[in-house]
């Protein structure tokens, strides 16, 4: 890295690293793109991806490369290891691969996506500790040969490509390919060119160029779902959702006489017989009256009551949950009038999905306390059997990435049947994702992979 700081080739990895990042800053500005690197921690991994980029190139006029510079005058620096891998890294290519299967902390076998092949193990320790099956990343597989073990290894840079993103890059290198093949069928003539094709990795030749499409693709598509708002919120009554908790101070003789007066009141429910938490039910509730704004978020009580809130009687407090200001507000004056010389003035304390997304990020397991604790194979459990009734049902419903189709429906064709399988992954990859985060066994989907006929 030092040496390419020197002045006979700083001006050109400037060049590289401008490649790469002009698409972007041209759409957002200058400052804006330093800002989201800067605050995001994106700036080293997209160096990596561009420092080896230059590493790679091969410069006119006589096809000068910083790597071979570099060995010339300092390989004597160097171990033989060292050597081997810093020539193994010029030769090497970006390409995008899919995870088949990972062994966290151990290696993971990957799928080139655009140049096809027999998969490829990788012994990779830090690369693979957050790695789950189905992800896609841009990556460079070098094979080191390092003590003659034969080993895949990645190299130093790495991004993550989101489906979405993989799907756009993988358009855009499809159509790129057309183009650099049409001007080598040009600039050489077709029979030369079926002739340089059998003499030289046209693949690696193509990607070789195709580099900076990696970086300007996955930073547009970062920078959209960074800037992408929360959808607004509402419940049912077309409230703005805010997560309020309200508390009424009281004394520890009016216990019997709050519960009795909470037990009279038909509005209020225990949750179950002997508990100290009473459901709040609506008085009426509109069937297929659907909030005309926002996303709607709702509580049902087995599946079908919708609950407007809950009270919980804690060691000298009475709390009132709801999911709204609005409700907050006449929750409070509901139970100001049923528990009236009971209970002390309210206290409320509200929290918008915003500021509850930021507290999520900001928790560590670490945190949790004891009593708060659910056995993971409980929890797994629970999902798994949700999990299992919502599949059966989602074969034979419509599916907005499957163009509004069934699944049963998609798998009678070939381009459907892809389509299928790149939703099949996708629910995959997100199911492996939460169980490694949660500490849990992932849903096993592979009854579906069986149901559609599509394991081959």
């Amino acid at each position: 890295m030092t040496w390419a700081e020197r002045t006979e080739w700083s001006g050109e990895q400037d060049a590289v690293v401008e490649a790469h990042l002009a698409p972007v800053r041209v759409r957002v500005g200058e400052d804006e793109l330093s800002q989201v690197l800067l605050d995001e921690g994106y700036g080293g991994m997209l160096f990596g991806i561009m420092f080896e980029d230059f590493l790679s190139r091969r410069l006119p006029p006589d096809n000068r490369n910083v790597v071979d510079d570099y060995l010339e005058r300092r390989g004597w620096r160097e171990s033989v290891p060292g050597r081997r891998y810093l020539q193994q890294l010029r030769d090497s290519v970006l390409s995008l691969y899919e995870v088949i299967a990972v062994s966290p902390g151990r290696y993971c076998d990957v799928r080139d996506l655009v140049r096809g092949g027999d998969p490829v193990r990788v012994h990779e320790h830090m690369g693979t500790q957050n790695m789950v099956k189905w992800d896609r990343i841009a990556a460079r597989v070098l094979d080191t040969d390092n003590k003659n073990d034969g080993k895949h290894r990645f190299s130093g840079g790495i991004l993550p490509f989101p489906q979405e993103a993989a799907q756009s890059l993988l358009k855009v290198l499809t159509g790129s390919r057309k183009q650099f093949d049409k001007k080598l069928a040009r600039a050489v003539g077709r029979q030369a060119s079926a002739e340089v094709s059998a003499a030289i990795n046209i693949d690696e030749l193509f990607l070789r160029d195709a580099v900076p499409s990696f970086t300007s693709l996955w930073l547009t598509h970062t920078l959209e779902r960074l800037r992408v708002p929360l959808p607004e919120m509402v419940n049912h009554d077309g409230e703005t959702l805010v997560f309020t908790e309200t508390r009424f101070p009281f004394l520890a003789e009016h216990l019997e006489g709050i519960t009795k007066r909470l037990d009279s009141d038909p509005a209020w429910e225990r949750d179950a017989p002997g508990s100290l938490t009473w459901i709040w039910f609506p008085e009426a509730y509109p069937q297929g009256n659907e909030p005309q704004r926002g996303l709607a978020i709702e509580t049902f009580k087995d599946g079908q009551r919708p609950i407007s809130g809950t009270v919980e009687l804690a060691p000298g407090a009475m709390i009132l949950t709801t999911n709204s200001f609005e409700r907050a507000e006449r929750g409070k004056a509901a139970l100001e009038g049923l528990l009236h010389g009971l209970v002390g003035p309210a206290l409320s304390m509200l929290q918008t999905p915003e500021q509850l997304m930021e507290e999520h990020d900001s928790f560590s397991p670490g945190d949790a306390s004891e009593a708060d604790d659910i056995d993971p194979d409980v929890a797994a459990e629970v999902i798994h059997t949700m999990l299992d009734e919502h599949y059966r049902r989602c074969l034979d419903e419509p599916i907005p990435m499957l163009d509004n189709k069934t699944p049963r429906q998609c798998v009678r064709s070939k381009k459907g049947r892809e389509k299928v399988i790149d939703w099949l992954k996708h629910l995959e990859n997100n199911e492996e994702r939460r169980a490694a985060r949660e500490g849990q066994t992932p849903y096993d989907s592979s009854w579906m992979w069986e149901e559609l006929r599509l394991r081959e």
